[in-house]
Formats: structure tokens, C-alpha cells, sequence
């Protein structure tokens, strides 16, 4: 006999994602109930083991006894309930006021007479009659006092006259108003800047000299340098040297032309200044050797670039005040001092 082939058992298919946490599910619950029961067993073995300690009898104190009440509070009780099932309200009770006797009833007093004076004293004696007294009559309201009404008074002369109404002068029109005369430009802003005192007296002679070009808004950075200069036993010429009575344009151009040394002090205020380019102008026609300051920082323009472009600059911006005066020394010329 063949022996009997045994069917393969089939492979145990795998379990899916969703009934692995089903079962995990499961697990934990059963664990949690078990947890519970454990518990509550015990908290049962605790109470049973543990003995309550004996409660403490208290004495309690004795109220007092109650007074006895009298028949007619009861039948009040009674029927106050009453009244509250049924919801009636009750009518207070008036009280009347008790009569008195009429010997008990108080008399009204009468007013006190006045005590005679001296004259009706003397008038009794006399034997002049009494005047008779006047009949008392209901009291009636006191009427309305009528106010009188004054004449109305004449105003004086003095109080007539009016106060004087003040009157300001009128502006002058546009046609009326003409500028002051002799009034320049140069006059004009010497007005507007604050008055400096010129730090040193400008120079006058033969000798070589620098001549000074600045604008009048960088008016005391310039005048710190000249006086610094001058300390130096710098000769220096500036504008505050012209005489009054004398042209300004021809005092400037004998000062240039007789200059050893051209100094400018640039800044943007010299760059829009006019008469600063015209001294640029003239210094660079007559072949002056030139130098410049700057004190702020400006950027030239191609015409001025084109006349100082090749000149010697000094940032006087970017160094300090010692160091400035240092490089003034070194560059200057020994022959323009005293």
C-alpha cells in the first residue's frame, strides 16, 4: 500500500496594519481593567485591616425654654396662617387718637401787653382819651410794591464824548516803496551776517604779501586761519583792509596784482559766490601762483577745475587743527614772513 500523501498547511496569511492595532487596542483595555480591579480590592483590604478611631461625644448645651404662649398669640398664629394660604392681605389697623377731657385740653395763652411808655403815661394823667383799638380783620397778603421808575438823567458833555478809535498807518503800496540809496549787494549781506571783528589789520606795503579770497558765510573758519597766519608773522591781505571812500573792484585788482601768493578757501558757498570766481579769474590771467583750502567738501565745476584743477589743494575737512598749521608751514614760502 502507497502511503497517503499529507496536504501542505497553508501559510498563515499576514495580519494587516488595521487588526495589529485592534489587537494592541484590546490589550490595553484588559490591562486597564485589570488595574481597576486591583484597586478597588485594595482599598476594600485597607478599610477592613485600618480601625476608625471612637468619634468623641459632645455635649451638647440645653436650649432654653421656651416661654409659654398665651391664648390670644396662638389664635393670631392661626390665623395669620390662614391669611398666608389664602394669599389675602389684611387692611392695617388704624388707631384712633384717644379724646382728652375737655379740663385736660390746654387753653390758648393771650399775647402779652405791651408796657406803656413814658409819653402815654404822662397823656393817661392828662386825662386825654385813649385811642381806641383797631378791629382785627383776616390777614391779607401784602400788594406788589410798585417800582418807580427814575427820570432818566441827561448825559453830561463829558460822557458823551466818544473814546478815540485807534487808527493804524495804512502799508505802503508797491509804487511807494523804493529801495534805500546806495543800498549794494556787498552792504546788504554785511547787514545779515553777524558782526565779527576782523582778527588782525590787513597788509600794506611792498613786500610779498598772500592775498586772501574767501566768502562771507565761512567768515569765521577764514578769520581763525588768517589769525592764525598772522601769529605766524604771516603777511596777509583780506577785503577788510579797503579804506571807506574807496572802490571796492580796484582796491581788489591792486591787491591781486602785487601778491606774491593766491589763497582760496573753498567750500560750496565760494563755489556760488561771484566775486570769488572773478578773483579765480584774475589771479589765473596774471600767472599768480595759487593754492587752496578746502573747508568743506565741495566738487568743482569744469570751469573752475579747468583754472585750479592742476593746483595744490589742502583738506583742511579731513585733518586737525594742529596738523593744518603744520602743513601750512611746510608749504609756504619763508619770504612771505615778517
Amino acid at each position: 500500500m502507497a502511503a497517503k500523501k499529507r496536504k501542505k498547511k497553508p501559510a498563515p496569511r499576514k495580519k494587516t496594519a488595521r487588526k495589529r492595532v485592534a489587537k494592541h487596542a484590546r490589550k490595553k483595555t484588559v490591562k486597564r481593567a485589570r488595574k481597576k480591579t486591583a484597586k478597588r480590592t485594595r482599598k476594600k483590604t485597607a478599610r477592613r485591616t485600618t480601625r476608625r478611631a471612637p468619634k468623641r461625644k459632645v455635649k451638647r448645651k440645653k436650649k432654653p425654654a421656651r416661654r409659654k404662649t398665651s391664648a390670644k398669640r396662638k389664635a393670631g398664629r392661626k390665623v395669620r396662617r390662614k391669611t398666608a394660604k389664602r394669599k389675602i392681605r389684611r387692611k392695617p389697623i388704624r388707631k384712633t387718637a384717644r379724646k382728652r377731657p375737655k379740663s385736660a385740653a390746654r387753653k390758648k395763652k393771650k399775647p402779652a401787653r405791651r408796657k406803656a411808655s413814658a409819653r402815654s403815661r404822662s397823656a393817661r394823667k392828662r386825662g386825654k382819651a385813649r385811642p381806641t383799638a383797631r378791629k382785627r380783620t383776616a390777614k391779607r397778603r401784602p400788594a406788589a410794591r410798585k417800582i418807580r421808575r427814575q427820570p432818566a438823567r441827561r448825559k453830561s458833555a463829558a460822557r458823551k464824548r466818544k473814546k478815540p478809535v485807534r487808527r493804524f498807518p495804512k502799508a505802503p503800496t508797491a509804487a511807494a516803496r523804493k529801495p534805500a540809496p546806495g543800498l549794494t549787494l556787498r552792504k546788504l549781506a554785511a547787514r545779515l551776517t553777524p558782526q565779527i571783528k576782523p582778527p588782525i589789520e590787513a597788509y600794506s606795503g611792498n613786500k610779498p604779501y598772500i592775498f586772501a579770497s574767501y566768502s562771507h558765510k565761512n567768515i569765521k573758519e577764514v578769520f581763525w586761519c588768517i589769525k592764525k597766519l598772522a601769529e605766524s608773522r604771516y603777511r596777509i591781505w583780506y577785503d577788510e583792509g579797503i579804506e571807506p571812500g574807496n572802490e571796492w573792484p580796484e582796491e581788489v585788482g591792486r591787491a591781486l596784482t602785487g601778491c606774491r601768493l593766491f589763497l582760496v578757501f573753498m567750500s560750496p558757498a565760494a563755489m556760488d559766490s561771484r566775486n570769488v570766481r572773478n578773483e579765480i579769474n584774475f589771479a589765473s590771467s596774471e600767472n599768480k601762483s595759487m593754492m587752496v583750502v578746502f573747508l568743506q567738501p565741495a566738487e568743482l565745476s569744469e570751469g573752475m577745475q579747468l583754472q585750479i584743477g592742476t593746483v595744490q589743494f589742502i583738506h583742511k575737512n579731513e585733518m586737525t587743527e594742529a596738523e593744518f598749521l603744520d602743513k601750512m608751514k611746510k608749504v609756504l614760502d619763508p619770504e612771505l614772513r615778517i
